[in-house]
């Protein structure tokens, strides 16, 4: 018995492997727009990052833009001054909402899209469970989340050395490691809706929305103090970007929250699954 146990415990991880490797398979598409859209925005605005370094005109256009939308985008007076500054502003919002967007969306489709395109019946009767299957596909979105996450700050790193502009890669790293966090909770909003929907267009629609939900209260929570309470509810305010490119810690409270979202939704996105009758 003791010899049999370990034989079928790997050709269980060896059945999951192979449908991480499918499912990988059948996002392949989506992963490499998603890979070239993060990337090579991050890119850009490291490569360009130089520019607006220290520039009296950035800081004329800046006095005449609202308040509300710089903050919005983590724009702050003295974001300009050191590249950390510039990368933890308008490049890491868009990087939180490109990056939430796929991460949101491979989520929140990796059972709907079974049950849209009628091959949920067949995929459940295969000789694999609800459970190894579920988990098969969270590895696999995880994976590729990470792997864009990893490539854009390689990126990023990459074009602050070859301007010379890059002084802190510690704060730089923190930074992207925030986008991370929160992408992640979006996977986790994701995944406790997935099993709820039938069509993969409306969980699209319903991932994006949310992202841009939240991305608009973050907006508007800069344009009055009666508003604030909308920055409480958005992930963008999760974390201060501009507090960590100046070398601050990332705060406890934030990443315990990012985790909990992300598994505590992972979680209820398998229990769900468990009970619905596909």
């Amino acid at each position: 018995m003791s010899i049999g146990r370990p034989k079928i415990a790997k050709e269980g991880n060896d059945k999951m492997l192979h449908f991480a490797m499918f499912e990988s398979r059948q996002n392949r598409r989506s992963f490499w727009i998603g890979a070239a859209a993060v990337v090579f925005l991050q890119a850009l605005f490291a490569g360009i990052g130089h520019l607006y370094l220290n520039n009296p005109d950035m800081e004329k256009m800046m006095k005449q833009m609202p308040q509300g939308m710089l903050e919005g985008f983590g724009i702050h007076p003295e974001s300009f001054s050191t590249f950390e500054g510039w990368i933890s502003s308008e490049p890491y919002t868009f990087y939180v909402l490109l990056l939430g967007f796929f991460a949101m969306n491979w989520s929140i489709g990796g059972i709907v899209k079974e049950r849209d395109r009628q091959t949920a019946e067949f995929l459940f009767t295969l000789p694999r469970s609800r459970t190894a299957i579920y988990w098969a596909k969270w590895g696999s979105h995880v994976a590729q989340v990470i792997a864009i996450s990893i490539a854009a700050y390689a990126a990023t790193i990459i074009a602050g050395k070859v301007t010379d502009s890059l002084t802190d890669v510690g704060a730089v790293t923190s930074v992207a490691a925030a986008g991370l966090f929160i992408a992640l909770a979006f996977m986790g909003i994701g995944y406790a809706l997935t099993p709820w929907l039938s069509s993969e267009r409306s969980g699209l629609s319903l991932g994006i929305g949310i992202v841009l939900l939240m991305f608009l209260f973050n907006l508007m929570a800069g344009f009055g103090d009666r508003l604030d309470w909308m920055a409480k509810i958005s992930l963008f305010h999760l974390f201060d970007a501009f507090s960590l490119s100046q070398g601050g810690g990332m705060n406890a409270g934030a990443i315990v929250t990012a985790a909990a979202l992300f598994a505590l939704g992972s979680a209820a996105g398998w229990v769900a699954l468990l009970k619905r009758d596909l």
